[in-house]
């Protein structure tokens, strides 16, 4: 049938378009692996920004792993977001005991046209004075050599802005390990677009920023709503024409966040970044997100009508089969555990499912919940 015929070829097409974004892994991750050798001829000083609303239950691990990186030219900014619980005490009790810890505490609702976050990332950067900008969130964990492998990027000039891995907690759960999963199929796409010369997307609470950059691009102000801030700013970096938007694929620099903890708490996120991806304004990425997010929402479909219509297991083994390639590929360089392999398979096929029906949510939904906020799409 004609439907058929047309749904093979694109199942076809879409393999092979992910075909290319795996040479766009390995070209990117040879660049990255150079970049990682830069002899350290300058010594920047670091600030590490950290917006947190009601996060004390996570912040005494994130103060753990911070002070394993915190040395004389690291300066650490905490920003307490309106929390209702402990959250600024604690980090209080932590600037107590260092010297080169800031606390910022905003009561103030969110700037006209910015998320909470953005609005909080506005407000504490004004705070850095280091040469490079860091950035992660209260529910993550930071690696020891986060802040020195990092910064060995910035070492060429043109570097402007460079962004790493976050997974979450390792757990044995489907649903934690579901997320470990889906984290780093998101990161493999954004180092396959670096590679392929359009970066686009990036963890924002795994992301450093040269200050100049920042200036020139006018701030966190200048970067326009959005429900993933962190996509803006890649953007605004890449839009420049001469800075250059790095990636470190290592598992050196892997940061941890903190899984959620309800299967509709994670499809809610899946949902608020799918929704910020397509509608933010870096409509270059929102193209090229929803082109391959389609690819998956058909395979959900043609799941569904298998039992009606026999032939339409191709269609959904087509995404199923591209994530395996993808995963694979990208676990080449950053190198997780045997744990993880074992469960790409099986997180292939939930993930075409769920990637397919969260992203048909984002479309059809006014606004997303975040923290409490609804938030106009």
């Amino acid at each position: 049938m004609m439907i058929d015929a047309v749904l093979l070829i694109y199942s076809i097409f879409m393999v092979i378009v992910h075909l290319v974004i795996i040479c766009g892994i390995v070209r990117a991750c040879a660049i990255s692996g150079k970049q990682r050798l830069a002899e350290q001829k300058k010594q920047f000083k670091v600030s590490v920004i950290i917006p947190a609303k009601d996060e004390a239950d996570n912040l005494p691990a994130l103060f753990s792993s911070l002070e394993k990186v915190m040395t004389p030219d690291v300066q650490v900014i905490l920003a307490d977001d309106r929390s209702v619980d402990q959250t600024q005490s604690l980090m209080n009790e932590f600037a107590a005991r260092h010297s080169n810890v800031k606390v910022i505490k905003n009561t103030e609702p969110p700037k006209p046209g910015m998320n909470p976050k953005h609005s909080m990332l506005s407000i504490a950067s004004r705070y850095a004075d280091g040469d490079i900008l860091m950035f992660t969130d209260a529910d993550c964990i930071v690696p020891a050599g986060w802040v020195t492998e990092v910064s060995r990027y910035f070492q060429d000039p043109k570097v402007g802005l460079v962004f790493s891995a976050v997974v979450t907690a390792p757990g044995c759960s489907l649903r934690e390990r579901y997320q470990t999963q889906d984290h780093l199929m998101r990161f493999f796409y954004t180092v396959g677009a670096v590679g392929l010369g359009n970066p686009s997307g990036g963890y924002g609470n795994n992301l450093a920023v040269r200050r100049t950059a920042l200036e020139e691009i006018g701030g966190f102000d200048s970067i326009g709503f959005s429900l993933t801030e962190d996509a803006q700013l890649i953007a605004a970096v890449r839009n420049t024409g001469h800075w250059k938007v790095a990636v470190c694929p290592f598992r050196s620099v892997l940061v941890y966040a903190q899984p959620q903890k309800k299967l509709l708490d994670a499809a809610k996120q899946e949902v608020r970044w799918s929704a910020g991806a397509v509608f933010g304004g870096d409509r270059t990425a929102a193209f090229m997100y929803s082109f391959m997010l389609l690819f998956t929402l058909v395979g959900a479909i043609s799941c569904l009508a298998i039992p009606f219509h026999p032939q339409a297991m191709l269609y959904y083994f087509a995404p199923v089969l591209s994530m395996i390639m993808m995963s694979l590929a990208g676990n080449w360089y950053i190198k997780m555990d045997k744990g993880f392999i074992l469960w790409i398979v099986p997180c292939a096929f939930i993930g075409t499912l769920f990637y397919g029906f969260t992203f048909l949510t984002a479309f059809l939904i006014p606004s997303v919940s975040w923290k409490g906020v609804k938030i106009k799409k």
